[in-house]
């Protein structure tokens, strides 16, 4: 052991026993404890990203023919969603829409990404047609009605819809009904829009090359990360999405999907259409209170080893 004499000589003659300074080493050290807390003090105030899956709670299907009028058919219960044109020249869009109060996602939180998924389920002609479905927001609210019911649990025979009844979306309306005065067209400034109201910019799109029923087909992009963003700070703006093929007037280039209606009744919701979501909450702001205090608290304490230091 050292003497005390020996433990003497290695201070600093210009300080003696007694004072309050603290040697380098537990400096650094507190410095050292510092970063590590203020690291954790920021860690408290930043989320992590939460993730969240919903089924659809509305879809439908609307006809049109090849010269762009209503056939009169529609599918609101139908089991199937339909784009592209069959074999006879008419053409098929399809709406679907995501309850958001269902995610339960915070109020202000920030919308990082989204995925629609697609079940697919049947193919015009067999063979398939390369193409691609477009995905649109749609500018106006439009009803599901209930053509179709009772959901048949397959596809094929479905997909020219049925006869449309009162609260079914068409291709002319996106609420019809037999009384014009309560029917409500698909309209934007007293414009008729025969095969649906929606934004004039696609907000995600998907090619397709290989058809195989059963394959699972996704839509994502920032924009609809946008629209997401949008439908949960503004409830009313909630649409949803129009999907549409690039080949509408090709033969057969038909394209099946499972609705949610048709996933129920053949027994698979896992079939039905499906948003995923990621999402940043914001943090509360007794989060930021103990961030500020704590960064407070480092300042003094930083401030005081100073003034030891001289």
């Amino acid at each position: 052991m050292f003497s005390k004499t020996a433990i003497a000589s290695v201070r600093s003659p210009s300080v003696t026993a007694g004072s309050n300074f603290r040697p380098v080493g537990d400096t650094l050290r507190f410095l050292r404890h510092g970063t590590i807390m203020l690291s954790l003090m920021t860690g408290a105030a930043s989320v992590h990203a939460d993730t969240v899956s919903i089924n659809a709670f509305k879809d439908a299907t609307i006809f049109g023919t090849s010269d762009g009028a209503d056939t009169g058919n529609a599918s609101g219960m139908g089991p199937g969603l339909f784009t592209g044109t069959d074999g006879q020249l008419n053409d098929k869009r399809s709406l679907v829409q995501f309850d958001l109060a269902a995610a339960n996602i915070p109020a202000g939180s920030q919308i990082d990404n989204v995925t629609m998924s697609l079940s697919l389920g049947l193919v015009g002609g067999g063979a398939g047609v390369p193409q691609t479905v477009q995905l649109f927001d749609i500018a106006q609210t439009w009803s599901e009605g209930s053509s179709g019911s009772p959901t048949s649990s397959s596809l094929p025979g479905s997909g020219q819809g049925y006869p449309r009844g009162n609260g079914d979306s068409t291709w002319d309306y996106a609420n019809y009904n037999s009384d014009p005065a309560s029917a409500i067209k698909w309209q934007n400034g007293g414009s008729d829009l025969p095969g649906g109201n929606f934004s004039p910019i696609e907000s995600a799109s998907a090619a397709f090359t290989t058809f195989t029923p059963g394959s699972v087909h996704t839509w994502s992009s920032a924009a609809m990360a946008a629209d997401v963003q949008d439908w949960l700070d503004n409830p009313s703006q909630n649409n949803g999405w129009l999907l549409k093929s690039d080949e509408e007037g090709v033969r057969q280039s038909l394209l099946g999907f499972w609705s949610q209606d048709g996933a129920m009744a053949a027994g698979d919701t896992a079939l039905a259409p499906k948003l995923e979501i990621i999402y940043s909450p914001i943090p509360e702001p007794e989060t930021y209170a103990m961030l500020f205090a704590g960064l407070g608290l480092l300042g003094w304490r930083m401030h005081r080893v100073k003034s030891e230091l001289g």
